[in-house]
């Protein structure tokens, strides 16, 4: 994982070389998706069932306002949430192809890096920042290096044994794993400390699936069995918890099903899939506490977009970063939605750099 090229989009959870290029426009993998293949197949299943509308064609949103957010120094940024108030977390990378985790708040950067000591090492470990809740406790994931005391199923670098969810409160971390599961990804953090996010064991497509815990350290699961679901006997597997709505009524993610990405709600136990109309791929990464959510689908060119659903709204609303000057954007995806309707995500301009971005609703 750690050979990657920083005008390229990162896969943020295998040993993967991509090329120095892309055409404009050219659709790629989500960098965080764990160890899954874009793959291109149409599905007609959407949730909702008008196409998706332009960025000004909500009256109530009107069109975004648009913000780079670039880590000073660094190859790429991420953002991948945001909280009430405006902080923002994501992942960056220094010149020695090395991931961190970071805070932006009231316009300063802090790196976020678990100390190797929490699994029994030296020095820093490799870091991505996920989710932050309103008390500023902030969420993520962390590669263990082989060998160590504490990740006794880590043996082979950056595999998926390596990959350990942390929580960081109060200027301490802590683990974040799931009982009888070698991995985690958290992804989002509520206001009452519930993590939500996937766990896995050596691989991420055949034995990934989302959880959520509470702040007292109960676990649902989409196993089957697991609590999340109404259906007992029903289980989605290859699936993540990516966010939730304060009460946790709502709870969104994404899926695979047959090589397909799926966006998805599961609202009080019932699981819905969810898939932007006429696209090939769709994938849910960010709610808010209106369960409007946000996330990233492909159109039938393949080309790469952002999207916002408006919760009880007939039809997503696109989000992309503008493709003329300062920008030059070619690819949009959205990962956090905070109360206010601020959106943040990334965006690759026309060199093929990797930026983050934040959209406010315009006239704010």
């Amino acid at each position: 994982m750690r050979h990657r090229i920083a005008v390229v989009l990162i896969t943020l959870c295998a040993t993967v070389l991509f090329p120095a290029t892309r055409a404009a426009g050219q659709s790629i993998k989500s960098p965080r998706t764990p160890g899954m293949p874009n793959l291109r197949q149409h599905r007609s299943s959407a949730l909702l069932g008008q196409a998706p509308t332009s960025q000004t064609a909500d009256p109530r949103i009107g069109a975004f306002a648009f913000v780079t957010i670039d880590v000073p120094n660094a190859t790429f940024t991420i953002p991948t949430g945001i909280g009430p108030s405006g902080d923002v977390v994501g992942i960056y990378g220094d010149a020695s192809f090395n991931e961190h985790g970071f805070l932006l708040s009231h316009g300063s950067f802090t790196t976020i890096d678990v100390p190797g000591s929490l699994v029994g090492a030296s020095g820093i470990l490799q870091t991505e920042a996920n989710g932050i809740n309103p008390a500023g406790v902030i969420v993520g994931d962390y590669f263990a290096p082989p060998g160590a005391p504490g990740a006794p199923e880590c043996h082979v670098a950056f595999s998926p044994a390596c990959r350990r969810g942390f929580l960081y409160s109060n200027g301490q971390f802590s683990d974040v794993l799931v009982p009888g599961k070698k991995g985690s990804i958290p992804n989002s953090i509520t206001p009452d400390g519930t993590i939500y996010g996937c766990d896995h064991n050596d691989d991420y497509l055949g034995s990934m699936v989302g959880f959520g815990r509470t702040a007292s350290g109960t676990f649902i699961t989409l196993d089957a069995g697991g609590g999340e679901l109404q259906d007992p006997t029903r289980s989605v597997t290859t699936s993540m918890n990516n966010g939730a709505t304060p009460n946790g009524k709502i709870i969104v993610g994404l899926y695979a099903n047959s090589g397909s990405y799926h966006g998805y709600v599961v609202e009080n136990g019932k699981f819905v899939p969810y898939d932007v109309p006429s696209s090939v791929l769709t994938q849910i990464w960010g709610i808010n506490a209106s369960a409007d959510f946000v996330g990233l689908y492909d159109d039938a060119n393949g080309n790469e977009h952002g999207f916002l659903q408006r919760w009880g709204e007939s039809a997503p609303v696109t989000i992309d970063v503008p493709s003329n000057p300062p920008f030059n954007s070619v690819l949009t995806d959205a990962f956090g939605i905070n109360s206010a309707g601020h959106v943040v995500g990334l965006y690759i301009d026309s060199t093929g750099s990797l930026h983050g971005f934040l959209a406010t609703p315009a006239g704010e």
